[in-house]
């Protein structure tokens, strides 16, 4: 196991201005954040999450608590940004534009792409039939890893809240599955 592979020690190096540290903060944590970002419908996924951990190097110093903590914190950041991002795109409105191809080494199957975009779009379809906080409470426990109080904390709710949000999002999610598979 490399040093940046346990958060708490990756922590107290990025603290103490490591990169080392940073780098195995960033490699634990910017799948999951970048995950949730994209989930929850983020224009740029990638640009927000990167947004993400500069704010979290400007303001580390500052920070008391260990790497459970620290996680819950970056999920903090990314759900703000969220909502910033998500503001400022209502007051500007762009225009969108054709992605230009990409030239990858291994070409992906016709039949592979079809399915993962199906896929993606699937999930998208599931979660825009959950309400806005049953959304944010789901992928945070699922996608943050964080505990019922972190979510509580991050989305300024109380505990019991989101554990009705989550109960209520799970039960969304279940009638939706059945229904399709009863369907199909």
């Amino acid at each position: 196991m490399e040093p940046g592979d346990n958060l708490d020690l990756a922590l107290a190096a990025a603290q103490a201005n490591a990169e080392w540290g940073w780098n195995g903060l960033y490699r634990n944590l910017a799948p999951s954040v970048t995950g949730y970002l994209r989930a929850q419908g983020a224009a740029e996924p990638e640009d927000l999450a990167a947004d993400v951990f500069l704010q979290a190097v400007k303001a580390v110093k500052r920070f008391e608590g260990n790497g459970t903590a620290f996680r819950s914190w970056i999920f903090c950041i990314a759900h703000n940004k969220l909502i910033d991002d998500s503001r400022y795109r209502r007051r500007r409105p762009v225009e969108p534009v054709a992605e230009p191809a990409e030239d990858s080494a291994a070409p992906v199957g016709v039949e592979e792409q079809v399915l993962n975009h199906l896929s993606a779009d699937r999930v998208k379809e599931l979660l825009n039939r959950l309400t806005v906080d049953q959304r944010d409470v789901l992928l945070l426990r699922i996608m943050g890893g964080l505990t019922v109080d972190e979510v509580a904390r991050t989305l300024g709710k109380n505990s019991p809240a989101v554990k009705a949000l989550q109960r209520r999002g799970l039960a969304c999610l279940k009638r939706e599955l059945s229904a399709q598979t009863v369907s199909v």
